[in-house]
């Protein structure tokens, strides 16, 4: 089962205040398909949860061998009982401008019928595809006016609406009553972040120990050169001292350096300077004595 199918399945779960079920049904009719009022989806759990919420004989269900499986299709029993039964667009629009409870109760039916949200390895996507444009830019403003901001977007001429971001689409969730659902979306939010964290951590550990192994790599070569052309006894003390702890400890940092030595980092980089600048004075003499060769 999708994450979009566990959502809709706790929010059929959900208790419903009788005052507030003419809302919810309001919602399910305004999210429906078409001029003619139509729902369909995979689940069976889902669409005999929009029936049955619906006045007695409204909504007839068919069931709708396709591709991806069997497809469950609720179409009103006759064009007129729709109207009949106060399902209009303008009563769902009244019902959408009532107090919180209400509008929540309102979502919660329109998510039903034409929401989805998805988990994806590269984020979350909320969205509602109500039909008609008209509608799309009411749900905009409806949404947007308690809070929760979600974006207007399109498809070819049809318009939606969508967030992809994980805590707004975590505060509607809540608002509609899916507190299991917001609660998963954060926890994998959690989940995700410590990942990026460790993987941050990990990178910027790694990006250390190559600088550290490059700096070391080329402090060893200039004092062997150093030694090799000179001898060690021309150093100073002080250099002759870093010069042997690098070679003794080639993957030690500078500050580990600087605390066997008991200076600073800045101490020890200096000497490291010192070494670098006679080091490249001994090249600088080879390749001059080369060229008068």
């Amino acid at each position: 089962m999708s994450f979009s199918y566990e959502v809709k399945a706790e929010l059929c779960g959900c208790e419903v205040p009788d005052e507030l079920k003419k809302d919810l049904c309001l919602g399910m009719y305004y999210g429906f398909r078409s001029d003619d009022r139509y729902f369909s989806t995979f689940d069976k759990s889902v669409a005999s949860y929009v029936r049955k919420m619906f006045p007695k004989n409204v909504l007839q269900m068919q069931k709708i061998k396709t591709k991806k499986g069997e497809s469950f299709f609720l179409s009103p029993t006759d064009k007129n009982v729709l109207r009949a039964n106060g399902l209009t667009d303008h009563a769902a629009e009244r019902a959408s401008q009532g107090n919180d409870a209400q509008v929540g109760i309102f979502l919660r039916g329109m998510f039903i019928t034409c929401g989805n949200v998805y988990v994806q390895k590269a984020g979350y996507h909320l969205e509602f595809s109500p039909y008609g444009n008209d509608k799309c830019q009411k749900l905009y403003s409806i949404i947007n006016e308690h809070g929760m901001n979600i974006n207007l977007s399109h498809r070819g001429d049809r318009q939606f609406l969508y967030s992809k971001d994980s805590e707004n689409i975590s505060d509607l969730l809540t608002f509609i009553g899916a507190m299991q659902g917001a609660m998963e979306i954060m926890n994998i939010k959690i989940i995700k972040d410590v990942r990026s964290n460790i993987n941050r951590s990990v990178n910027c550990e790694t990006a250390n120990i190559d600088r550290t192994v490059k700096a070391s790599t080329k402090q060893i070569e200039d004092i062997r050169l150093i030694f090799d052309t000179l001898g060690k006894d021309k150093l100073p003390d002080d250099l002759i001292e870093i010069a042997e702890l690098r070679l003794s400890n080639p993957d030690m940092s500078l500050r580990d350096l600087g605390n066997i030595a008991r200076i600073s980092r800045s101490g020890v980089n200096h000497r490291f300077e010192r070494i670098a600048k006679l080091a490249e004075e001994i090249r600088l003499k080879r390749n001059t004595e080369v060229a008068d060769a």
